[in-house]
């Protein structure tokens, strides 16, 4: 890992989970109430959260923008609006992580093919070790040159990509929400 990357902390990292992307997405009842009991579990052990919202096609507190209820930040969580399917790219996000001394991200949200997948992708060649929630993430259909998927063969295979991600000295994993383990942040005074 990276020397600036030697976080010891965990976080966990919502993308996209907002109105006018959950419209179009497979299961959104299933995958909303998986990221509930993440962020529910992470605030019980006092892991940092990150709420990463798209504004590239939603205009700044519309309906289609916020997020999906019952999801709700609290004011002490970190909120990441970005322009690009990249969480990184144009944000504060990596400045944030690293003052946190964070290293590892679990990240679950919207949008498996294009935003889950690229923020996952970008953290483990920044040097971050990353978990993909399996079941806490969504998306829809799609057509790419005359060939159909649909949001479950899309979920399925940004898993197995995610299955089989490899580099060095980092630790990649593929878990379903309810074998995410978030341990107790020690306060030192």
């Amino acid at each position: 890992m990276d020397e600036q990357l030697a976080g010891t902390k965990t976080a966990l990292v919502i993308i996209d989970m907002q109105n006018g992307v959950l419209e179009y997405c497979v299961h959104p009842k299933k995958v909303i109430a998986r990221v509930q009991d993440l962020v529910s579990r992470a605030r019980d052990t006092g892991t940092p959260i990150y709420w990463v919202q798209d504004e590239r096609e939603f205009e700044r507190h519309s309906t289609a923008w916020r997020l999906v209820s019952p999801l709700q930040p609290q004011d002490s969580e970190h909120r990441i609006h970005k322009s690009y399917r990249d969480a990184f790219t144009g944000t504060g996000l990596h400045a944030s992580l690293i003052a946190e001394d964070i290293g590892n991200l679990v990240i679950c949200g919207a949008q498996s093919d294009y935003c889950v997948r690229t923020a996952a992708g970008r953290a483990a060649s920044m040097g971050y070790d990353v978990t993909v929630v399996r079941d806490a993430h969504t998306t829809g259909a799609a057509t790419f040159e005359g060939q159909s998927l649909t949001g479950d063969q899309i979920i399925a295979h940004t898993n197995a990509y995610f299955a089989t991600l490899d580099y060095p000295n980092q630790d990649f994993s593929l878990r379903r929400a309810d074998e995410v383990i978030f341990r107790a942040v020690a306060v030192i005074d």
